[in-house]
């Protein structure tokens, strides 16, 4: 047991350990998210159908984008996109929001967190459907490089999660943090090729968004749907080194904050 107590295997531990919770947690979030409405889960795939009509009835329609296949470009990049910003913005009011959790139980702090990161993932794979659909509307020709998609995901998982630590930590103590990550995630947004190419870019700027690893992982996504081609496995590779990287620093920068999280909360 002391040997996964490492900082470097504990946060994997963790995720092994509690797994089942994580998901029946992350399923009740979801619950609590559509309750009362409607149309229920099928909000998760109506709200990026409803933002993929917008986008394209601006960019085709008013700013008379040529583009091939516009709607597969943007509906391909916006879907991991809302998983990433949701999670994020959800995960930094994820310990404030769950105090009496926290507070008056065993359960490590960190499932909260991960929890608002793994909902939004099931929102994700269920909006998948009607990418395929679109794909096939669109005569996107779909290959095996489609096989690639639970890679880009679990490096999604990780990176995403490793980032919603921080934000989640810092909201204990300053509770502006939840506010700020909405213009910050907004302004990302605007930052990343989701709803123009990078092709539109100075190739000064093109070279410094994909520094961003978050712009490249959408580039994967398009890759995989759009242009149809694999990912340049050398950069795959890196992307999923950082990705653990950047779980294990937010996991461990979260864990060394949290025993006075009670104080704050």
């Amino acid at each position: 047991m002391r040997y996964f107590n490492s900082p470097f295997l504990y946060p994997f531990y963790l995720l092994y350990k509690y797994h089942y919770l994580i998901y029946v947690l992350s399923l009740k979030e979801l619950k609590i998210r559509y309750r009362g409405s409607v149309f229920g889960f099928l909000w998760s795939m109506l709200n990026p159908l409803l933002n993929l009509l917008v986008y394209t009835f601006l960019f085709v329609v008013i700013f008379k984008n040529t583009a091939k296949n516009y709607p597969v470009y943007f509906f391909s990049g916006i879907l991991p996109w809302n998983w990433f910003s949701s999670s994020i913005m959800e995960a930094a009011d994820s310990v404030v929001s769950a105090g009496a959790l926290i507070t008056k139980s065993t359960l490590p702090a960190e499932i909260v967190v991960i929890v608002k990161v793994v909902s939004n993932l099931i929102n994700y794979l269920l909006s998948i459907p009607i990418l395929f659909l679109f794909l096939l509307f669109f005569h996107v020709e779909v290959s095996f490089i489609v096989m690639l998609l639970p890679i880009i995901i679990i490096i999604q998982f990780f990176i995403t999660t490793g980032i919603a630590f921080f934000p989640a930590t810092w909201n204990v103590f300053y509770r502006d943090v939840k506010h700020i990550m909405q213009t910050i995630m907004q302004l990302l947004f605007f930052c990343i090729p989701i709803m123009y190419f990078d092709s539109q870019l100075p190739p000064k700027y093109e070279k410094l968004i994909y520094l961003n690893p978050i712009a490249y992982l959408i580039k994967c996504y398009h890759d995989i749907f759009y242009n149809n081609i694999i990912p340049r496995p050398e950069l795959l590779l890196l992307l999923f080194f950082i990705s653990i990287i950047v779980y294990i620093i937010g996991f461990n920068y979260f864990h060394s904050k949290k025993d006075v999280f009670a104080e704050y909360i």
